[in-house]
């Protein structure tokens, strides 16, 4: 491990401290991979598996959607790669459910969840399906017609794919400003998740859910952030994801 590691881990064990508590917690991946990833943002199964071990020798339930204070885990992945079909078996022999936000434009293409794939994964119950916008494209850099572009044409893509309303939204690279927040309301989402750490009951903006990134944590420092250890990042987040107003 090497200095920067080192440091980012002492620094999440030293929040776990400051601002301890067992508050419920969107955590999110991008894919998971036994042997070949699709991307290298995916995450080995092996250590998801670790993951999962740690959280139920905690106390926390995995479930589809946060509904208690404390002690539930929601898990959420971006952009929509193949690994998650080719190891779906594993999420439903751990009951584990999943939420996926998908580019509605990369459906299809290399590395990426087809159609069928993605409505077979939905139909056992164990996956709910949000929108990652049209194409992948930093939405807080957008005219207003680009904006409504990328929010109301993936919604709909996602829409007449599955056959049922999809209104939950998570921006792509979690980059955001109060614009794309007004207009993805506009949009119909409902239920907005960020990248911002924090408990799930924590609101910047109403409707706006925290989130803990964790694909590539150890197991030490896993522990850290389900004990609220990665709050201690938060104004940096903010400072990274967040812009009051809009670039143009």
């Amino acid at each position: 491990m090497n200095i920067k590691n080192r440091v980012k881990s002492a620094l999440l064990q030293i929040g776990s401290l400051i601002y301890r508590n067992s508050g419920s917690k969107v955590i999110y991946y991008h894919d998971f991979h036994d042997t070949k990833p699709h991307t290298s943002m995916s995450t080995p199964l092996e250590l998801f598996s670790r993951h999962a071990d740690i959280a139920d020798s905690m106390g926390y339930r995995f479930v589809p959607e946060i509904s208690h204070p404390s002690n539930e885990i929601e898990v959420t992945l971006d952009d929509g790669f193949r690994g998650l079909y080719e190891n779906f078996d594993f999420f439903l022999e751990r009951r584990i459910p999943i939420r996926i936000f998908i580019v509605s434009g990369f459906i299809g293409k290399e590395h990426y969840l087809r159609a069928d794939e993605i409505k077979e994964m939905e139909s056992t119950g164990m996956l709910r399906v949000g929108s990652h916008s049209k194409t992948h494209r930093n939405l807080d850099t957008l005219d207003i017609k680009e904006l409504q572009t990328e929010l109301q044409e993936s919604k709909k893509e996602l829409e007449d794919l599955l056959g049922h309303t999809v209104d939950t939204l998570c921006f792509p690279r979690g980059r955001f400003n109060d614009t794309v927040l007004d207009e993805s309301i506009k949009a119909g989402y409902k239920k907005i998740y960020s990248c911002l750490p924090g408990t799930y009951h924590e609101h910047f903006r109403p409707g706006l859910v925290n989130r803990s990134f964790v694909q590539h944590a150890t197991p030490s420092e896993f522990k850290a952030i389900l004990k609220g250890g990665d709050l201690i990042y938060r104004s940096r987040y903010m400072k990274m994801h967040y812009r009051q107003k809009s670039g143009k």
